[in-house]
């Protein structure tokens, strides 16, 4: 495979404010007029909240079974979100499917409602979901970064069933991961699949055509060679799914250390796909599962524009379980030592830390118009997000856990075009060589100051202005082309179109 990459010119930053918190016991009524109750937050983002919530009926709940994911309507990444859900995710569609596939479960979280609240003179758009249990990358953390084998594969396994369902619908993910991948709440041997924010609609086009908008969308260490690219494809779920597979089995990925250059780690992805033997080698010192070689083989030969074969991808998981004596329904087993009927903290985890912006992921361009087991407490779940302590005081909303997955505050401004790039090329399987644009040399210090936040200056996209806000000072230097990981891009959303398909590439 030529090593083809994508450079971007660098964006500047900007900042949303974010509003204060909304009072528990607030009521909000979503568009089918029904009513919900706040209790308490549990997950903070710069751009809104997740609360615990519950029905009202006129009474305190006792328990709070949903989360309400809020967000004030000047903000983007909930309309985008919002939107997947309420065209993919309602509970008779996905019933449906499951009755098709003949699967008793599918770890596909159901849309239950969503509406828009006005609080202190401030309107919010909000979406109402189920409550889950702890993330699976907590559970890695806390089980020195190891999984058991079988437990991988029946982990693969559901996912892929929900990666069929997603791509029936013809949506791909994107951002498969371990803190996107949700124990159910009252059971540790269903997981779901959550946080839809980089969900697009894939390619089916027979041109491979660049888009470098969106070049090295994702989280770095799982995103696909086609992510790198810029082209959602069915095939990159897969092998996003197959980067925490090895890394579920060996602890790490050989580029880890590598994630600040997102162009040095997809060339070596690139490569391992070029010689898989000798990348898996390197990845198990020698010791390959054949089930992960077969998985790895069988992906490689999938075209970009060619729908996975899913049923040959669930036999080689099966049959890899068959060898190891287990079956495909059987329990999920973490070999942790934390006591099951709480939500696992890292031990790697401070307890205070100033907020940061998210650290690993790219998110694509909107386009731009104006948790382990059963719980005791639900308070001890998440959904997407996770904080283990609570905020202190109004103010002090700067003091969260580094655990959360967040989005950096911005402030829009519009700036004149900028030059469009050529997007049209061919597959990274022919030699075709990509123009490189000169990038200026810079020190070993300043480079170790470079931020990994970057965006791409688009011809259609706002410029971001870092500003920060009183209550969450932020001091983000200038950023280079180069070095880079992962983070959202956000623009304000033009509330009079709230039914146009976003998604499209």
């Amino acid at each position: 495979m030529t090593e083809k990459v994508i450079k971007r010119a660098p964006k500047k930053k900007g900042a949303y404010k974010l509003p204060d918190p909304i009072s528990v016991g607030e009521i909000l009524t979503d568009m089918a007029k029904k009513q919900w109750i706040l209790g308490k937050s549990i997950g903070i983002g710069g751009f809104g909240e997740i609360y615990s919530a519950a029905p009202y009926n006129g009474k305190t709940p006792k328990e709070y079974t949903n989360v309400i994911k809020i967000e004030p309507h000047g903000n983007g990444p909930l309309f985008v979100e919002m939107h997947f859900y309420m065209r993919n995710a309602k509970s008779d569609e996905i019933n449906s499917w499951k009755q098709k596939k003949k699967l008793t479960t599918l770890g596909m979280p159901q849309y239950i409602g969503s509406g828009s609240h006005e609080y202190k003179n401030i309107k919010y758009r909000f979406i109402i979901m189920d409550r889950y249990g702890t993330d699976l990358w907590k559970l890695f953390e806390a089980n020195n970064r190891r999984f058991p084998e079988h437990t991988v594969y029946k982990i693969a396994l559901q996912i892929v069933n929900v990666l069929e369902y997603i791509h029936y619908k013809t949506y791909v993910h994107a951002d498969i991961k371990g803190a996107n991948l949700l124990l159910d709440l009252k059971s540790q041997n269903r997981v779901y699949l959550v946080d839809f924010g980089l969900a697009s609609h894939y390619t089916t086009k027979n041109e491979y055509k660049l888009d470098p908008k969106k070049a090295h969308n994702g989280t770095i260490e799982y995103t696909s060679r086609d992510a790198h690219m810029g082209v959602p494809t069915m095939r990159g779920d897969f092998e996003i799914l197959g980067y925490n597979m090895i890394q579920w089995l060996c602890g790490s990925l050989l580029w880890e250390k590598d994630l600040s250059d997102s162009v040095t780690v997809q060339k070596q992805k690139e490569r391992a796909f070029d010689n898989i033997s000798e990348f898996l080698d390197k990845s198990f010192h020698k010791s390959v599962p054949s089930t992960i070689y077969k998985y790895m083989t069988l992906l490689a030969s999938i075209k970009f524009n060619e729908t996975p074969d899913y049923e040959k991808f669930k036999k080689i998981l099966t049959e890899g379980l068959k060898q190891l004596s287990h079956k495909p329904d059987g329990k999920l087993e973490f070999n942790s030592d934390v006591n099951s009927q709480n939500e696992v903290i890292p031990k790697s985890t401070p307890q205070k830390v100033k907020r940061t912006v998210e650290k690993n992921r790219r998110s694509p361009r909107i386009q731009s118009i104006k948790n382990s087991s059963p719980m005791k407490n639900l308070d001890d779940s998440t959904v997407g997000i996770v904080i283990d302590k609570k905020r202190g005081g109004l103010k002090d909303i700067k003091l969260v856990l580094d655990e959360i997955d967040s989005d950096e505050e911005y402030d829009i401004k519009i700036i004149k075009k900028a030059k469009k790039i050529p997007s049209s090329v061919s597959t990274y399987n022919e030699k075709s060589p990509v123009k490189k644009n000169p990038v200026k040399k810079t020190s070993v210090k300043s480079k170790e100051r470079i931020n990994r936040n970057r965006i791409i200056e688009s011809d259609s996209e706002p410029e971001i202005t870092s500003k920060g806000t009183k209550s969450r000072p932020i001091n983000v230097p200038s950023v280079s082309l180069k070095n880079t990981r992962s983070r959202r891009k956000n623009v304000l959303m033009d509330e009079s179109v709230s039914d146009e398909d976003m998604f499209s590439t």
